[in-house]
């Protein structure tokens, strides 16, 4: 009787950090929402900033625009009408970054990535 108790507290001893262990946390990504009309970012140019290693998430509703271009992380994406256009990466470049419409031109967002 006494070992089966010794026995089973050890196994408990050894699960409980394998508990606390086995799951991490899942970080949620930064989401950026931008809205254009005929070429023009409804509330303003977004100016968000991130720290070195999180995931960006980009979602842009716009009616015109032939590609969206992020500088810096070389990522472009095309419009399709009544589609969100997402654009996610991991920021692991520092500094601050464009997010442009083109055709028409619009600048959409200043990204700062931070260290």
């Amino acid at each position: 009787m006494r070992r089966t108790f010794f026995l089973a507290a050890a196994l408990v001893a050894l699960a409980i950090p394998l508990a606390a262990t086995a799951a991490p946390t899942a970080v949620k990504p930064v989401v950026i929402q931008i809205t254009v009309v005929n070429g023009k970012v409804i509330g303003g140019i977004e100016r968000p900033s991130v720290k070195k290693g999180r995931t960006v998430r980009f979602v842009i509703r716009t009616n015109a625009g032939t590609d969206v271009h992020l500088h810096g992380y070389d990522i472009e994406k095309t419009p399709k009408k009544g589609t969100p256009t997402v654009i996610q990466f991991v920021a692991k470049v520092p500094g601050r970054f464009e997010l442009e419409l083109h055709h028409p031109d619009a600048l959409l967002a200043m990204l700062t990535v931070r260290l």
